[in-house]
């Protein structure tokens, strides 16, 4: 029997691999509860050597471009990039929500990453 902690490592694994199919490095785009996830199961050193270049939240205002940031004034200003990281790949691990999904529309409709 596996264990629950093997159970998600494995997920995890084909999750970025893509089976195979997800070669080279990448970009993992969490969420606040997949970030806990991770980083119960894997260590820094250990999730890049899955060729994870960089971890992201989807949901933080630091971290994503895409979402709005409301300033002192009140008006809505867009983040800048702060990373080059249009080469590379990005994989998601989120949770089915209504936020979330609003979140990966709009990446996907201005994609800060290459796939």
């Amino acid at each position: 029997t596996m264990d629950g902690v093997a159970a998600i490592r494995s997920y995890i694994d084909r999750l970025v691999t893509g089976d195979g199919r997800c070669r080279g490095m990448k970009v993992l785009l969490l969420d606040a509860q997949t970030t806990q996830t991770i980083s119960c199961v894997y260590s820094q050193t250990e999730i890049l050597a899955r060729e994870v270049y960089l971890v992201s939240r989807l949901d933080d205002v630091g971290q994503n471009p895409n979402m709005e940031r409301i300033d002192e004034g009140g008006s809505v200003r867009k983040q800048q990039q702060h990373h080059q990281t249009s080469h590379l790949k990005a994989v998601c691990f989120l949770r089915p929500t209504e936020i979330n999904a609003g979140l990966i529309v709009k990446e996907l409709s201005n994609p800060r990453y290459a796939e």
